[in-house]
């Protein structure tokens, strides 16, 4: 009685696997400019989810919010890299002193940057929502080389757009 084989021949599993390896030739550039694009959202998406916290907080307590980058204090820096904070600004000065109130604390993506605009480096919202004459952009870098922008307006409203030419990093 003849024996029925239900396995592969080494020719087949050598062509299914150089088929395989054509696939993922052609594949994995898309793959990873897919990953740098999701990424890159992700790091707007976060600045925007911070900004608009940062927004509601001055709004909901009545109170001069601040945002800047930092560990655990205010760096005063244009360029924001590592942490952001959100803090409660009792004497409005910019900086997070030993009676400010810490709300949030968000991480940056290590490869990311944002540069902000503006010589102060913080930003402030009003107990009314609006910033306190400091609107401006944060354009996102890798690299040096600019991503995206989030513009927030005097109301204190935010936007996002692609990177105007000239956007500097």
């Amino acid at each position: 009685m003849p024996r029925k084989s239900y396995g592969r021949t080494l020719i087949e599993v050598m062509s299914a696997l150089a088929i395989l390896s054509i696939m993922l030739t052609i594949a994995l550039p898309n793959l990873q400019n897919l990953l740098d694009s999701n990424a890159r959202a992700q790091t707007v998406n976060q600045m925007v989810a911070v900004l608009h916290h940062a927004r509601s907080s001055a709004v909901f307590s009545r109170r001069i919010v601040t945002l800047c980058p930092g560990q655990e204090r205010c760096s005063g820096s244009q360029q924001w890299r590592g942490n952001i904070l959100l803090f409660l600004d009792r004497n409005a000065n910019g900086q997070m002193d030993a009676d400010d109130e810490l709300i949030h604390q968000a991480v940056i993506t290590k490869e990311f940057a944002w540069h902000w605009n503006r010589t102060k480096g913080h930003i402030q919202f009003e107990p009314d929502g609006t910033t306190r004459a400091l609107n401006g952009t944060f354009t996102l870098c890798k690299d040096g080389i600019p991503e995206s922008q989030v513009v927030v307006g005097l109301s204190g409203r935010t936007r996002t757009q692609s990177p105007k030419k000239g956007a500097s990093c």
